[in-house]
């Protein structure tokens, strides 16, 4: 059996560059396995954790239902049910496999693949430091509504945290139906190690207590600032914009728009009323249009804690286009998977549905996939090759 997916999928794209793991880790099927099993043991026919990887390789596969994950599941022969511990011949009901993830530990399921991903993200090769310094991280905070979720008591609204680089989500929470985002951003990051890491996220969490837990979990944080924050805003605006140098610009063109930034820092003056603010940030961004000839400029502001020289200018720039990845992924779910349409509503199903699109996106990241609609293509013709996540085929 290999040690993970990653040597065995890397073979399905010849142009992967990441490497084998250092120390073995589990299948898939046994990561799920650990996840508390909510049915009694009287009746139970299905062994959760080769259920629920199967389930993920329909998702990995383009399954955008919970019927379509039970055809897929139905599609496998007698002989591999039976390999998986699972019955050869009985066909699992969508109704059936609904009432079992909506009675499913959401925070178990999040903390289990969440981990499975960072581990898996880990076997990659390291960035090259600059200097004698570690490299640092860009990890997006941001949120997403589950619309096709909504019932009487509202909708289910999740908070994660990924990675910009491999957009592996390393932590989820669901936020409280009577509350928002704020109180969900502290839980959300205690169980992550922040150490080289840079928090990103929008205004909404531009609050003092969270860049203070931040950097006493020694991570860094960058912040885009906004009318929420009234008097950091004006103090950021009234900074000697005009003097300041140009420390990046970049010019691109893409998706029928070109589009210029301009960086400016400034070293935050003592008094800046913000907990651990280092430099401040702005960008101006020049956006044309090319299909309407329409031009449009917008000045956005940030702060971060990390020091200058810490990173490049243009490293720093690059964290801040970054954090939008987390909005690509998003994108992903809602049109690849068409999340937003998914009438999924009972108990937990509709965020451990997400948490497997999530975990499929992951993985296909982390194999070389640049295209997810091109990776489900290829998984629902080639399922052998989704097989080899379950180690059950070399």
């Amino acid at each position: 059996m290999p040690s993970s997916p990653i040597n065995v999928l890397s073979r399905h794209l010849e142009h992967l560059t990441l490497t084998d793991p250092a120390a073995d880790l589990p299948t898939l099927a046994e990561v799920l396995d650990a996840v508390p099993d909510p049915r009694s043991r009287r009746g139970r026919r299905y062994r959760l954790g080769p259920l629920l990887a199967l389930a993920l390789l329909a998702v990995l596969g383009g399954a955008t239902s919970l019927a379509k994950i039970t055809r897929f599941i139905a599609g496998y022969d007698c002989d591999l049910r039976t390999r998986l511990g699972l019955p050869p011949t009985i066909r699992l009901a969508a109704s059936t496999l609904g009432r079992l993830l909506a009675r499913l530990d959401g925070d178990a399921f999040d903390a289990a693949t969440c981990t499975y991903l960072a581990q898996l993200a880990a076997c990659q090769p390291p960035q090259t430091a600059t200097a004698t310094r570690p490299p640092l991280l860009g990890l997006a905070v941001d949120g997403k509504t589950l619309r096709g979720s909504r019932t009487g008591d509202g909708t289910v609204h999740l908070l994660a945290a990924t990675r910009h680089d491999t957009q592996t989500v390393l932590a989820q929470r669901q936020v409280d139906a009577k509350s928002n985002e704020i109180p969900a951003f502290t839980p959300l990051l205690r169980g992550l190690d922040l150490a080289g890491l840079v928090i990103t996220a929008d205004a909404l969490h531009t609050q003092a207590d969270h860049a203070r837990q931040i950097v006493a979990d020694g991570g860094h944080y960058l912040f885009l600032v906004k009318g929420n924050q009234p008097t950091l805003h004006r103090r950021l605006k009234a900074l000697p914009w005009r003097e300041a140098i140009l420390n990046d610009r970049t010019d691109e063109t893409a998706h029928g728009r070109r589009e210029i930034r301009r960086m400016k820092i400034c070293t935050a003056r003592p008094g800046l009323p913000f907990p651990h603010a280092a430099q401040a940030i702005q960008v101006k961004r020049r956006r044309t249009d090319h299909r309407t000839g329409k031009t449009t400029i917008v000045t956005v502001y940030a702060i971060t804690s990390l020091p200058p020289g810490r990173i490049t200018h243009a490293q720093l720039a690059a964290l801040i286009r970054g954090h939008w990845n987390i909005e690509a992924l998003h994108h992903i779910r809602d049109v690849t998977y068409r999340e937003d349409a998914s009438r999924v509503r009972t108990g937990t199903a509709p965020r451990i549905m997400a948490s497997l699109r999530n975990l499929a996106i992951g993985l296909a990241r982390l194999i070389g996939w640049t295209n997810i609609a091109a990776a489900t293509d290829h998984y629902r013709s080639h399922p052998a090759d989704g097989l080899q996540l379950l180690g059950l085929t070399i």
